[in-house]
């Protein structure tokens, strides 16, 4: 019995130590040491609630309906609860696995001497069975089933992060377009004044029908523009219903304008921290251990596999003595499987997972240069959509008066009536203009809160809900299996890496500022280190529009 016992102890043991490898290794990345087009800001992130920058009570009110309603984040979560229960399976294939039985089976028998009898048996046994880990196979498809969990986490926030980003945008797409639909309405309505004065003017032989004629076209053009703007008004409202998780219909905002919108601050951080803050970068990486394990699972495979199995049991004619010593019974198996022609099968799925591991990595590298690439150009956006509003709005102010200046003229009759109408036309543009300008600047500063992560700090095992969940929103819980604790507990002699990365400090934004050491080349997997935390005050830092 001891020498049975002594070599299954001992490869139960050994089970889980991944001996094949490769063992992952985060990337290096090229970190630039400063953003190409802009310092302003920098060492500031967004807050979670960025958007209350704004100062606007109503947007508040969507972003609160949108984690609530948004039918994309509720799918997220759902992957969510799909990447646990493969990894619940996964994980399950680390331990025993325990059965019962239970029967009781009647035997009627004739003879010619004895007559007929009947027996009855009684019997029940447990079987336990093991799949030894020697070589590393469940395990590290177990942990590569939690990485992916870990990486549905992440997706789950770059969801929320491209919600809140698209609510706003949206938002203040609507009150462009109802701004330049009052803009247009305004300005019909001054044309038909002045084509009603160019009217009485004919009638008293002081003006022609060239310069009624052409007011007229004036007008009919104006009007002709706002149809068109309302029906982009309309489709922008139904979007911004969908994305609330609502019907369009009844749906309404009380918005009009961009008055009253405070402009919040232009804000850098480092690129040295921005990897760690972006869900999208944290799912790559989580995808790229997972793939890693996924390779030492198929290379595993090729080995030698132990099972080990016990049987106990009893059996007895009468239910009395079924579990008396005499009744007793056990049995213990163990048994090598080692595959030795598959076809070339299970080099196949080796290196298909290894060309599954090179394709991730391309991927995690991309998406790495577009985060650097979505903060400069969102910074440079702001800078010179910052510009342009500027000049838009010296020119709407010199359209305005050189309409005044034009019509007194006309009326003095000391220009003829097409200067009036190209400035009539200039200061439409230039309203329209200054208004498209506003919404540019506006979103480009979204961007660029989107492009540094919109707050978002923790680990996935650190995030309770979607950004905004503190303005009421509801909380979405984040539920853990338990099985990598499990696991973690029956192989942790065996130091395989479970995950790249560690903790990071929650919420530094707007009035948080993060000092650290710039690395050239860093792993994303690790922590910035000597950090402190400077107060941005609040006087003067955003302005009204």
């Amino acid at each position: 019995m001891r020498r049975l016992l002594a070599p299954i102890i001992l490869a139960a043991v050994l089970s889980g130590c991944s001996l094949l490898g490769p063992t992952y290794k985060a990337e290096q990345i090229d970190v630039p040491e400063r953003w190409q087009w802009s310092d302003a800001g920098v060492g500031f992130w967004p807050e979670p609630e960025w958007w209350r920058a704004f100062g606007s009570p109503e947007l508040d009110r969507l972003m609160s309906g949108a984690v609530a309603g948004n039918r994309d984040l509720r799918a997220a979560v759902a992957r969510i609860a799909q990447a646990e229960a493969r990894a619940k399976i996964a994980g399950g294939a680390l331990l025993p696995t325990v059965g019962t039985d239970a029967s009781a089976r009647r035997v009627s028998q004739s003879s010619a001497t004895r007559g007929r009898t009947i027996t009855t048996t009684y019997s029940g046994g447990l079987t336990a069975a093991y799949q030894v880990n020697l070589f590393g196979a469940e395990f590290a498809a177990a942990q590569a089933a939690e990485s992916r969990v870990e990486a549905s986490r992440y997706d789950r926030e770059t969801v929320a992060l491209t919600l809140t980003a698209a609510v706003a945008q949206t938002y203040f797409q609507l009150l462009a377009l109802r701004e330049r639909i009052a803009i247009a309405t305004s300005s019909a309505a001054t044309a038909e004044r002045l084509l009603q004065l160019l009217e009485e003017q004919r009638r008293i032989g002081t003006t022609s029908d060239l310069e009624v004629a052409q007011q007229r076209a004036q007008v009919a053009t104006q009007r002709s523009a706002i149809p068109q703007l309302v029906q982009s008004e309309r489709e922008t409202l139904a979007a911004l219903a969908l994305l609330l998780g609502r019907n369009p219909q009844g749906f309404d905002l009380q918005g009009r304008s961009f008055t009253g919108l405070t402009l919040p601050p232009v804000i850098a951080g480092l690129p040295s921290e921005l990897l760690q803050r972006r869900p999208d970068i944290r799912s790559a990486e989580a995808n790229l251990r997972a793939a890693n394990l996924d390779i030492q699972s198929a290379r595993a495979a090729r080995f030698p596999s132990i099972a080990l199995t016990a049987d106990a049991g009893t059996t007895s004619i009468a239910l009395g003595n079924l579990f008396s010593p005499a009744s007793m019974l056990y049995t213990l198996v163990a048994s090598v499987a080692a595959p030795i022609f598959q076809g070339g099968r299970l080099k196949g799925q080796e290196n298909l997972t290894q060309a599954r591991y090179e394709e991730l990595i391309e991927t995690y590298r991309t998406a790495i240069l577009s985060s650097f690439r979505d903060v400069d150009t969102a910074l440079s956006a702001t800078d010179q959509f910052r510009q342009r509003y500027t000049y838009s709005l010296q020119a709407r102010t010199n359209a305005r008066e050189a309409y005044r200046l034009a019509e007194l003229r006309f009326r003095a009759g000391t220009i003829d009536f097409l200067t009036v109408l190209d400035t009539q036309r200039a200061v439409l543009q230039a309203e329209d203009t200054l208004v498209q300008s506003q919404l540019a600047h506006i979103n480009a500063l979204v961007d660029l809160y989107k492009a540094l992560g919109g707050g978002w700090t923790g680990p996935a095992s650190e995030i309770s809900g979607a950004p905004g969940s503190a303005s009421g929103g509801p909380v979405i819980p984040m539920i853990h299996t338990g099985v990598a604790g499990d696991i973690a507990t029956i192989h942790e002699r065996c130091r395989i890496p479970t995950s790249a990365g560690g903790s990071s400090d929650r919420a530094a934004g707007i009035g948080r500022a993060h000092g650290s050491q710039v690395h050239r080349s860093t792993g994303i997997g690790a922590d910035s280190n000597r950090r402190h935390r400077a107060g941005l005050g609040s006087g003067g830092v955003g302005r009204r529009l």
